[in-house]
């Protein structure tokens, strides 16, 4: 028996470590998975692998550690992308500052009409909206972590992310972008040129368009001692900070840690270097999608009691759209600005060159995905802030 699970948790580390690089090379090969996405993907494929009774008999908790343990891996690998230089980024700053208020607006909004549908989680899962409205899903898995999310909540709130977020999508590049154009016009407010060099590490950039192909050379390969050289050092001081402070505060401290720790790293220059750190980190995210999900029993997804959610969560996205619009207006950020920053912040940067190109605006590229980086650096922030304000 013990032969038998041994066996079992060998199978499913190799899977879940394999099927998302199998997932990307399909999304790559065939566009119809491509506009679905590999995270909706691994998510699927991880709740059926997470329901066959075969291979799930005793499992929960390597897969549990597997999940805890990936997060704080990731969460710096894709902090040390983030950008710090902000010179000459008033408009930028201005659209980041404008979204992350409309999303926090919202979330109070809906928190006042469905809070009390959702019962005792809503303080928790209003932190994970606002976290994955503002920075993706390595904030909201970040913040399962810090506030003990149960798994279900989480691939059921996930789940409802993707459905709301690929309808927002839908809806701004078929009647959204010539609408806000109308309303806010279609100014240049920023300039390719002069931010491609310095706005955002330009390896972020390049990974979009060939993730991990660095990983295919000697200089690539040389670079992955150093993520993880850095990566120890900043686990190593969130967790000595948070032995300073009780022992329920550890995974809040933990987490906050990582992410302050990994946002002063970014400034150092050999850590600029690791133009891989996203992409590494982007793959123990999905690893993460396909781990967490096959968590979930079907069963016990009830998905008719989780209709407050998906409406808490649609209310959210889409009057957080429409609060940006008005704000804009009033403070006069342009149309495309102001499109690149919402995607950035409600579907995540890799989602702006897409928008980009069905704007045929090239000029607020690099600000839309540095918008979203900033957003995700301090996701774990707000949702943290948020969860205390509405306990």
């Amino acid at each position: 028996m013990v032969c038998s699970n041994m066996i079992c948790t060998a199978i499913l580390i190799v899977i879940y470590c394999v099927t998302p690089a199998l997932v990307l090379k399909l999304c790559k090969k065939v566009s119809f998975f491509g506009k679905i996405g590999p995270i909706l993907i691994l998510y699927i494929l991880g709740v059926i692998i997470g329901n066959l009774p075969l291979i799930n008999e005793n499992t929960f908790e390597i897969k549990d550690s597997i999940s805890s343990a990936l997060v704080p891996l990731a969460l710096p690998m894709m902090l040390f992308a983030c950008p710090i230089s902000l010179k000459d980024m008033k408009g930028l700053l201005k659209s980041l500052i404008l979204g992350i208020v409309a999303v926090i607006v919202s979330i109070v909004l809906g928190y006042i009409i469905f809070g009390k549908h959702i019962g005792a989680q809503g303080p928790a899962i209003a932190a994970l909206i606002i976290g994955c409205e503002t920075g993706g899903t390595i904030n909201m898995a970040s913040l399962q972590a810090m506030l003990d999310v149960p798994s279900e909540t989480f691939v059921l709130l996930n789940s409802y992310d993707m459905i709301v977020c690929f309808l927002y999508f839908i809806f701004l590049l078929s009647i959204g972008i010539p609408l806000f154009r109308k309303i806010l016009g279609n100014r240049s407010t920023t300039s390719s040129e002069k931010h491609e060099g310095h706005s955002i590490n330009s390896s972020l950039m390049e990974s979009m368009k060939s993730p991990y192909s660095l990983l295919k050379t000697k200089a690539g390969w040389s670079q992955v001692w150093k993520i993880l050289l850095f990566v120890t050092i900043c686990v190593g001081l969130a967790y000595a900070l948070s032995l300073l402070f009780p022992e329920s505060w550890f995974m809040p401290i933990f987490i906050l840690g990582i992410s302050t720790f990994a946002l002063i790293a970014a400034l150092l220059k050999p850590v600029k270097k690791l133009s891989l750190s996203y992409d590494i980190g982007l793959y123990f995210i999905y690893i993460f999608s396909i781990t967490i999900a096959s968590m979930a029993d079907i069963e016990s997804l009830h998905f008719k009691e989780g209709l407050s959610i998906f409406l808490f969560l649609f209310f959210v996205i889409f009057v957080s759209l429409f609060i940006q619009v008005i704000l804009s207006k009033i403070m006069k950020v342009d149309a495309d600005l102001m499109i690149a920053s919402s995607v950035a912040l409600i579907n995540s940067p890799p989602f702006v060159p897409i928008v980009v190109s069905a704007m045929k605006n090239k000029k607020v590229m690099v600000p839309g995905i540095t918008i979203g980086i900033i957003g995700f650096a301090v996701g774990n922030y707000l949702g943290f802030f948020i969860y205390n304000i509405l306990l």
